[in-house]
């Protein structure tokens, strides 16, 4: 018989699941699929029963005498028919979800969505820009509709199975955020994690078009000559990271008029989920940061 996840990160989106990952990976008595981010049980082909499972569960074949297996996503909490795949495949497992409050969420993932840049102009009327591209665009709305997104595994699974945390714990209190996690899934909670390394820490990213175009023309294997195609291409990548990196700035706090107006848009979706899970998200409605 395959092994099986024991346990499964399910997000939130933009709350830490890189640092959570790598983290963990530390921990002598966990295993977890060697890549994040392939969050296999969201996509298509979708997978309907063990037998079809056969290329997700090889991701765990690495295990040795690990007692507690699993993955760490960042969407399965709000991915289509994800909550239902879970409990067809693995009935018993250990569901772990960690939420930022929904606005900085929300912010974050604006800035560092794929494809999104902001030209100078749009930094001067930042704002404006900011609430714009989250009301017009649902990608940024749906995975901090925690409520609707949690109620599909709280109608699934046992309570007892389900742990969730709050962003604030790992950012202030990351030693007895570990300690909690550790003991739900069953391993040595009195491990000494090394916190020094710092995940995904957010850069602003200016659309700027001059340095777009060489990016593109650095990409593009049809602009460069085949004798400086073999020159270049060694260096290829360092050019390319150093370009983009020209095009970042340090991210700008969230304004307080922008938690505001995106609090607003899920108040109703933050007093269901109290009542839901029996959390106090009360600092989130009044507008306070992380």
């Amino acid at each position: 018989m395959k092994k099986q996840p024991t346990f499964i990160v399910i997000g939130a989106h933009k709350a830490a699941t890189t640092s959570m990952h790598n983290y963990l990976k530390q921990h002598p008595e966990v295993y977890l699929i060697p890549n994040k981010g392939k969050d296999r049980l969201s996509s298509k082909p979708y997978i309907s029963s063990l037998e079809e499972a056969k290329d997700y569960l090889n991701q765990f074949e690495g295990a040795t005498t690990e007692k507690a297996l699993g993955e760490v996503s960042s969407v399965y909490l709000h991915g289509d028919g994800v909550a239902a795949r879970i409990q067809r495949l693995f009935p018993d497992i250990k569901i772990i979800a960690v939420l930022r409050n929904p606005a900085e969420r929300a912010y974050s993932h604006i800035l560092s969505a794929r494809g999104e840049y902001f030209t100078p102009q749009e930094i001067n009327n930042f704002d404006s820009v900011v609430l714009s591209r989250f009301f017009e665009k649902e990608k940024f709305q749906k995975p901090g509709l925690y409520y609707s997104n949690f109620k599909k595994y709280f109608d699934l699974f046992n309570r007892e199975q389900i742990k969730i945390f709050l962003y604030d714990d790992i950012v202030h209190r990351k030693t007895e955020f570990f300690r909690e996690l550790l003991n739900f899934i069953g391993v040595d909670s009195i491990f000494e994690f090394d916190f020094q390394q710092r995940y995904h820490k957010g850069k602003l990213r200016i659309d700027n078009t001059s340095r777009k175009t060489l990016i593109s023309i650095v990409d593009s294997q049809n602009n460069l000559k085949n004798i400086f195609k073999i020159i270049l291409k060694p260096i290829v990548p360092q050019i390319k990271s150093f370009l983009e990196k020209k095009q970042e700035q340090p991210l700008p706090p969230l304004s307080d008029h922008v938690r505001t107006e995106i609090i607003n848009f899920y108040r109703d979706d933050i007093i269901q989920l109290q009542e839901l899970t029996g959390l106090n998200c009360s600092h989130w409605l009044e507008g306070k940061p992380t």
